[in-house]
């Protein structure tokens, strides 16, 4: 149970009848690694109610709470780039995932589709998922934002350029925030309890250390990354930079004691951007993760759930689907700063006046036509973001453009050439990048 405290306020309980979320996915996981949630002291942020809630739904509570080092453990499997969609029409490449979106499409669990959150980053996604809060609530609102230290009232002249905006995947930069100060709604592993007790470690009866009750696993320089402390603070790193070597770190976790433990899976995410996702160089990657969640289920206690999803997924580009921004001067006028991603841009306007924002909105849409899926100001975000909170009314651009098909935005005086370049490319609002696989799998 929740320690004592203020009453949680008052928070949207997750519809059944409504497809699955991201957000929804970390706590439901604890929930059903017999663990509870602290109070967020925020409406929008899952609560433990929710969670326990999605986690029945979900079929977690089974037998939840049981010893994880005999099978009462639940491991989240975040596979970077892996859309719904790629996965069905590779899965013929990754037999034990088939076997998985069978099951899901038979109608165990709750899967096979859930949603991501908007746009369709990685920085937004895994935090997001980390906190169980959309970006509108966390601030996390894009690969790039415009930097927090500019007040944006006073951006008033000048080209976009790449010193006017903080990339939320590394936090470099003179200028970049604390990310643990400037992002502070509480993540999920932050707010772990133990049904006897708050704390993520404490010592057992005999005073021994307790094993904590979670640990992530990924690349060892994920460890403190900017992130890290931004979306997934709170509980120790295990480092493994090769894939095939994390299974091991996860069964070892969970025979010590820890209950909960997040496996990321990158290398997916990576081939696609350099290859394309249809390229043989992912195919090799999706081979390869197929066969690292089948050694992960052979090695952990029998009994433990093993929960799969992905935090977006991709669409192939080509250049003759880049629209350059510095080659239209309609689309170039009144815009002084540039960030987000070529699938899901973000623009700003001098003093981010809303009566320009519009006009500039106007003249992007007529421009782009169908080659965007939405164009709009700030205040006509769509509902993937969430509730805009003043931090990400602070950094989220004045004009919002979405593209559709494998169509992108880029600007050379911001992207540079291999971004430009880039194959692989994710953040927009298509079924393709917005749907990703939830599979349950019992080990």
């Amino acid at each position: 149970m929740s320690p004592a405290g203020p009453p949680e306020p008052a928070a949207p309980r997750p519809d059944p009848a409504a497809p699955a979320e991201l957000r929804l996915v970390l706590g439901a996981a604890a929930a059903g690694a017999g663990l509870a949630l602290a109070p967020a002291g925020d409406p929008d942020v899952l609560d433990d109610a929710g969670a326990r809630q999605t986690a029945a739904a979900w079929g977690l509570l089974e037998g939840s709470g049981r010893d994880p080092r005999r099978g009462g453990g639940v491991v989240v499997v975040l596979v970077d780039g892996l859309g719904l969609e790629l996965l069905r029409e590779r899965r013929g490449h990754a037999p034990t995932l088939r076997s998985w979106l069978a099951e899901a499409d038979g109608g165990s669990g709750p899967g096979p589709r859930a949603l991501t959150c908007l746009p369709t980053t990685t920085a937004s996604a895994l935090t997001t998922l980390g906190t169980g809060a959309a970006p509108g609530v966390t601030g996390v609102v894009g690969y790039s934002v415009l930097t927090p230290r500019i007040d944006r009232a006073r951006l008033v002249s000048g080209p976009p350029g790449p010193s006017r905006v903080l990339c939320l995947i590394t936090w470099e930069g003179g200028d970049a925030p604390d990310p643990a100060v400037w992002q502070d709604v509480p993540t999920i592993f932050e707010r772990l309890r133990r049904p006897d007790g708050p704390g993520a470690e404490r010592a057992d009866s005999a005073g021994a250390r307790r094993a904590p009750a979670a640990v992530t696993i990924g690349p060892a320089r994920f460890a403190g990354s900017g992130l890290t402390r931004a979306a997934l603070r709170g509980c120790p790193h295990l480092g493994a930079d090769r894939m095939e070597a994390r299974p091991a770190l996860a069964a070892g976790a969970l025979r010590r004691g820890t209950p909960l433990v997040y496996l990321y899976v990158g290398e997916l995410d990576r081939a696609g951007h350099l290859h394309g996702w249809r390229s043989a160089q992912w195919l090799d990657q999706l081979e390869r993760l197929d066969a690292v969640v089948a050694e992960l289920a052979r090695r952990v206690p029998a009994g433990t759930r093993i929960v799969l999803t992905a935090d977006h997924g991709m669409v192939d580009t080509d250049a003759d689907r880049r629209v350059d921004v510095t080659a239209h001067p309609d689309l170039a006028r009144d815009v002084v700063a540039v960030a987000g991603e070529p699938r899901f841009t973000q623009l700003y306007v001098p003093g981010s006046d809303p009566e320009v924002a519009a006009r500039v909105a106007g003249r992007w849409r007529d421009l782009l036509g169908e080659r965007a899926a939405w164009v709009g100001t700030r205040d006509e975000a769509p509902a993937g973001l969430g509730p805009l909170r003043p931090r990400a009314r602070g950094v989220l651009g004045d004009v919002l453009v979405a593209m559709d098909g494998n169509w992108v935005v880029v600007d050379p005086r911001v992207h540079g050439p291999s971004a430009i370049a880039m194959p692989g490319v994710h953040g927009s609002v298509t079924t393709a990048e917005r749907d990703v696989p939830l599979l349950l799998a019992l080990a």
